[in-house]
C-alpha cells in the first residue's frame, strides 16, 4: 500500500479531529503530502507542525466547506505547494444533536450546508487540477 501513497498529494477536509486527523497522520507517515483543511485553524496548524516534525509533508489552510472560495483556496494551495492534487478526502461533516421535533431548523440547515453542499463544492475544485 505504501508504494501507492508515497509522493501523492492528498487534500483532506475536516482534518482538525477524528478520522480526518487520523487519516492525515497515517497518510503522511506513508509518504503522502497532505493538505489539511478545517475551520479550526489552531488544530490543523498544530497537526501540520507535528507531521512536519515527524518528517512528513503537510500544509494547513483554514477552510469552511460551506464557502466555495475557501475550498478553491485549499485546492489551489495544494497545487501551488506540491504541483498537483491526486486525492480528495472529503471528510468534513457534522450532525445536530437535537431531535427533529425541537424544530432547530438552523442546525439542520447547517448540517445540509456542511454535509451536502460541502461535498458538492469541494468535488469540482479537485477535478479542475
Amino acid at each position: 500500500m505504501t508504494d501507492n501513497i508515497a509522493g501523492k498529494t492528498i487534500v483532506i477536509t475536516g482534518a482538525s479531529s477524528g478520522m480526518g486527523a487520523a487519516a492525515a497522520r497515517h497518510l503522511a507517515a506513508q509518504g503522502a503530502n497532505v493538505v489539511l483543511g478545517a475551520r479550526r485553524a489552531d488544530r490543523i496548524d498544530t497537526l501540520a507542525a507535528k507531521i512536519i516534525d515527524a518528517g512528513g509533508k503537510a500544509t494547513s489552510v483554514t477552510t469552511d466547506v460551506t464557502r466555495q472560495d475557501d475550498l478553491r483556496t485549499l485546492v489551489d494551495t495544494g497545487v501551488e505547494t506540491y504541483g498537483r492534487i491526486d486525492v480528495l478526502i472529503n471528510n468534513a461533516g457534522i450532525m445536530p444533536l437535537s431531535p427533529l421535533e425541537r424544530l432547530r431548523v438552523d442546525e439542520w440547515d447547517q448540517m445540509i450546508d456542511v454535509n451536502l453542499k460541502g461535498v458538492l463544492y469541494a468535488s469540482p475544485q479537485h477535478s479542475r487540477t
